[in-house]
């Protein structure tokens, strides 16, 4: 009987599938995974170690999906949106892997070159150290709120709601037309942050550099 021309697992057949059980389900474990992939749960562990190792091949394609170009020269509160915007798109796609992304430590992947150089660019605007730090976490925040905001309903409220809710009727009728409420949303969150940080900078932070 000839040999098949590709091999039945590798690992990135193994991260994809384990990748879309999670954004299906919200989790995996090794059997189900090596159920949906047709092998027996031992054939799994030729090519990874275990749970955790896929894990960490599913955040590493995450991340990878994450990384964005960051021009080290370029204006501050412009690298921001970029980057924010970009992740929020990426996490977007698979919702229910960020608590999984949450509970792993970060590796070496272009995801660390991607925040190397946003923390190159808050430094060299000025940004006290620890606020440069607090910046890129609430990056996360922002865009990992965001991006489940994005698998809600679009109307949050149903009508029999608004009907014994006066005032919250009358500012969800104010919604601009053509924009959705969770990209109208995330603006302005990402704009309120900008501004709070502007205002920071103009004050000189707080802590060291």
């Amino acid at each position: 009987m000839p040999r098949p021309s590709k091999p039945l697992l590798s690992r990135e057949s193994i991260a994809a599938a384990a990748l879309e059980m999670t954004s299906e389900t919200g989790g995996f474990t090794v059997p189900d995974l090596a159920r949906r992939l047709g092998v027996r749960p031992s054939s799994l562990y030729n090519h990874v170690s275990g749970r955790a190792e896929i894990v960490e091949l599913i955040r590493r394609r995450l991340h990878e999906a994450m990384a964005v170009r960051v021009d080290v020269a370029g204006d501050w509160a412009e690298v921001i949106r970029h980057v924010a915007s970009a992740q929020r798109a990426s996490m977007a796609r698979h919702p229910w892997v960020i608590p999984l992304l949450a509970t792993s430590p970060a590796g070496l992947d272009d995801t660390i070159t991607t925040l190397e150089n946003v923390a190159t660019v808050l430094s060299r605007a000025g940004f006290a150290d620890r606020d440069v730090m607090l910046a890129i976490a609430m990056i996360d925040i922002v865009t990992i709120g965001a991006s489940l905001d994005l698998v809600s309903p679009e109307d949050l409220y149903p009508a029999e709601v608004l009907a014994e809710a006066t005032t919250l009727a009358r500012v969800v009728r104010s919604a601009p037309p053509g924009v959705t409420r969770a990209d109208a949303a995330f603006e302005f969150t990402l704009e309120l942050v900008i501004e709070a940080l502007r205002a920071r900078l103009r004050r000189g932070g707080s802590g060291g550099g």
